[in-house]
């Protein structure tokens, strides 16, 4: 299932990304086409302008030589209010954003002249005015002759060159609402068949998915079934099977006390069938424990491990004194969120595993340390510890027979003995399977190191409370 989504997933990205890709070019030449058609408007408005330009122009010179045949001011107006436009129209063409740099070049050459046509105007309509230099009138008019070819020949450059422009730029117009239009349906085209197949996947993958919650829901009815079988069955070791060895262990007793001779093999036989009893009477009751810890209902709450560990030493008070023991609590435990029972069992078991396995003729010490850690600072990644996550480390250290560390995770199973190590054969088998099982209800879990004949070192991981 993972491989699906995974597969889905990457289905999913690399649509996304050519129609990302295919948005940012659509756009991309959306704001090409608008800015063809910008730069041909402004084609299309300079060759306007440059016309008015020289309507204007040609207005102007008209009144000057009719002014001067006729000495009639009327031929004055209005063609001279209308060269006052020239330099503002020129202005506004050269300052234009759209304008190329050398159309800007002739456009500065074109006011140039045009104001020295304009200056020479005004002196000739001037001096005809006053009847004056009329000497100098050929010299005048040869100068507006020469500045008019040159203003010619810009004028015309200027048009021919917005006119091949506007021509390029009318070709790539045409081109881009002939193509636009394709590109459009094809984006199209290509996010539809994107839609179909990923809504195809996501159905497909429904149908597998409650396909799987069906089979799920059949697995819990299971697993509920299950439960209440192994209810069952612990209703029946707390209750039945305790009978049965509460009367050997009284058949036993009485058969001993009431016949005192005898044969010694008898009463040897008799002591283990009542040791057997006892170690049975034992097993039992503490698998009802464990069961209790699986089907757990409890509520988590605040609980001070500190007030726990208290009440365990008290309990476990007699035990220590009996080995001559010592239990150091170097610094304050913190406050976690958890099941006071349960917690209070997970202590006793580990402190009583330290005293039961202690060496002989050494007085057992036991050593409870407490640090906050990150996840990502524990060198032993186990289930339910985290990255960034902050735990609260406890340890608790003894000085008794330890372990090899290759029987470490064999010493978590239910009911699995270290055999191998001497002096572990009176353990049942289950007391670090229900530490684990706690740990595992609070949210964390433990870690068990260990030095034959030097000691062990269970590392409890609580997580830290929101």
């Amino acid at each position: 299932m993972k491989f699906r989504f995974q597969y889905i997933y990457a289905l999913f990205i690399l649509s996304f990304g050519i129609l990302t890709a295919l948005s940012v070019l659509f756009y991309k030449r959306l704001m090409d086409a608008a800015q063809v058609s910008n730069e041909v408007e402004h084609n299309y408005e300079t060759m306007f302008l440059l016309s008015e330009v020289d309507s204007y122009l040609k207005d102007a010179i008209n009144s000057e030589q009719g002014f001067m045949l006729t000495r009639d001011s009327s031929y004055l107006s209005p063609a001279l209010d209308q060269i006052t436009r020239i330099p503002g129209i020129i202005e506004r063409l050269r300052k234009s954003p759209l304008t190329s740099n050398d159309q800007r070049v002739n456009l500065i050459r074109l006011q140039t002249l045009v104001a020295d046509r304009l200056r020479l105007l005004k002196t000739n309509i001037s001096k005809a005015a006053l009847k004056i230099d009329e000497d100098n009138l050929p010299h005048r008019l040869l100068e507006a002759k020469v500045v008019m070819t040159d203003y010619r020949q810009l004028y015309d450059k200027l048009q021919e060159t917005e006119e091949r422009t506007k021509t390029a730029r009318d070709s790539l117009k045409e081109s881009g609402q002939r193509n636009t239009p394709n590109f459009l349906y094809a984006t199209f085209v290509f996010a539809a068949a994107c839609l179909i197949i990923s809504f195809f996947f996501i159905i497909r993958e429904l149908r597998k998915r409650l396909e799987f919650q069906l089979q799920l829901q059949q697995q819990v009815g299971s697993l509920n079934r299950a439960n209440a079988e192994l209810e069952q069955l612990t209703n029946i070791a707390s209750h039945h099977l305790q009978e049965p060895l509460r009367k050997i262990q009284t058949f036993s007793n009485q058969v001993t006390t009431r016949y005192k001779q005898l044969p010694e093999e008898v009463n040897m036989l008799l002591g283990k069938m009542d040791t057997a009893a006892r170690h049975m009477h034992g097993l039992t009751r503490d698998m009802v424990k464990y069961s209790s810890l699986i089907n757990t209902q409890e509520t988590l709450m605040q609980v001070d491990l500190n007030y726990v560990l208290l009440k365990v030493a008290e309990n476990m008070d007699e035990k220590l004194t009996l080995k001559q023991g010592k239990l150091i609590i170097t610094n304050t435990l913190p406050v976690i969120k958890g099941i006071p029972s349960q917690l209070a069992i997970l202590f006793e078991q580990l402190i009583d595993n330290s005293i039961k396995f202690s060496r002989k003729e050494v007085a057992p010490v036991i050593t409870i340390t407490h640090e906050a850690i990150t996840g990502n600072k524990i060198s032993n990644k186990i289930l339910s510890v985290f990255g960034g996550t902050m735990y609260y480390k406890i340890s608790i250290a003894d000085n008794g027979m330890g372990f090899d560390n290759k029987y470490v995770d064999k010493m978590f199973y239910l009911f699995q003995k270290l055999e191998a190590q001497p002096g572990f054969y009176q353990s049942k088998g289950i007391g670090l399977p229900m530490v684990q099982r706690i740990m595992i209800n609070h949210g964390g879990n433990v870690v068990a190191m260990g030095t034959a004949g030097e000691g062990a070192v269970f590392q409890l991981y609580f997580p830290v409370p929101d």
